[in-house]
């Protein structure tokens, strides 16, 4: 069953729409480490994770940068090129082996043409992407690397011990030296978490 952002497609579209997308979508399976767009190519299908992760990277000379992770229920796409038409900037790779759902970019176009309902579904994937760009965009200027990396866990929690701690460290704009001094540090503070519950709960007793 295709889910998108933890509910059912179903449950949001028409039985026609539902029926139509199907028709649409071809399963593929993908290694890890292997590219679904490149720099200069233009991506010609939309697609959404049944199982795994993707990242996408933008690089210069032996330097890689972080952009994005996509995990399950989550589509993958670039907005410079599938939206915009425009040679791809970026690089989007497996970082996982990888189960997609795949449909051309004229199929996806149709589609929203035949059930205009799909429309407010496009639109609401769009504004994911453009709020969760945003709120990263806040915290690499605005919080501190220890702050970029609770909210990392916080947001994708799920994914943190599945993908490279280096792709980490450049999503969030650090070494890996300086992630693996902050990830110790985090653990340290988590470990502590249970005194200070037991110490707050006892202190409500003695009150």
């Amino acid at each position: 069953m295709l889910k998108l952002f933890e509910s059912n497609i179903f449950s949001l579209v028409s039985h026609a729409a539902y029926k139509a997308i199907f028709q649409k979508i071809t399963v593929i399976k993908v290694q890890e480490c292997v590219p679904i767009l490149s720099p200069g190519e233009h991506q010609q299908y939309l697609y959404f994770i049944k199982k795994g992760i993707v990242r996408s990277y933008y690089k210069a000379l032996e330097n890689e940068w972080t952009n994005w992770f996509a995990a399950e229920e989550n589509p993958v796409f670039s907005t410079e090129s599938f939206l915009n038409n425009n040679p791809s900037t970026e690089y989007i790779e497996t970082c996982t082996p990888i189960i997609l759902y795949q449909i051309s970019k004229p199929d996806y176009h149709q589609l929203l043409k035949t059930f205009p309902e799909l429309n407010q579904l496009a639109l609401n994937l769009l504004q994911n992407y453009l709020l969760t760009s945003e709120k990263r965009m806040y915290g690499l200027h605005m919080l501190t690397a220890y702050q970029r990396y609770e909210q990392f866990i916080q947001t994708h929690r799920h994914i943190a011990n599945r993908v490279q701690m280096q792709h980490i460290a450049s999503y969030l704009g650090i070494t890996p030296t300086h992630l693996s001094r902050v990830r110790k540090e985090f653990a340290r503070k988590e470990s502590l978490l249970p005194i200070q519950k037991l110490n707050v709960a006892t202190r409500i007793n003695l009150c």
